[in-house]
């Protein structure tokens, strides 16, 4: 798996869509758009007291790509849902981090997890409170058991 491909498919897979549904929009994206959307800015200044807002122009070209970019995600969840390329997309921008992921995730994407992590997330809890309900049954057994029960609680919550 290579990283980089996977980013530069991702980019231009997203920057393509976006593309065409400005196209569709009937107004297609001005150099400037095109250029704000190759080079997304990548931090917003800090703001480090509540009473006094740091004050930033309205880009309205950055609002233009981002209301495009939910309408191309809307547009193909309609079409598609079963589609996993806004999915694979948003995976590779949570992974290396670009500013592209900011604006899928403005368009309403979440990290999907796995139906079974709750399930998992449950057995590691119980792990340690079966070892200690055997550690406790076990008292009076040889010292290897319970040696073997803690090493194999262990074992279990490291793989987990």
């Amino acid at each position: 798996m290579d990283r980089t491909a996977d980013l530069d498919s991702a980019l231009s897979f997203v920057i393509g869509r976006i593309a065409e549904q400005a196209t569709v929009s009937g107004k297609p994206l001005s150099d400037e758009q095109r250029l704000l959307l190759n080079y997304l800015p990548s931090e917003t200044p800090a703001n480090w007291d509540p009473e006094f807002p740091v004050l930033v122009p309205r880009n309205i070209n950055l609002e233009r790509v981002c209301a495009l970019g939910k309408a191309a995600y809307l547009h193909d969840r309609q079409l598609n849902p079963s589609s996993l390329d806004w999915e694979f997309a948003f995976a590779v921008f949570t992974l290396n981090r670009p500013p592209m992921g900011g604006l899928l995730q403005w368009a309403g994407m979440k990290l999907r997890r796995p139906r079974w992590d709750g399930l998992q997330l449950i057995a590691t809890g119980l792990v340690p409170i079966v070892a200690v309900v055997l550690l406790v049954w076990n008292a009076d057994g040889p010292l290897f058991l319970s040696v073997a029960i803690g090493s194999g609680c262990i074992a279990i919550i490291g793989c987990s």
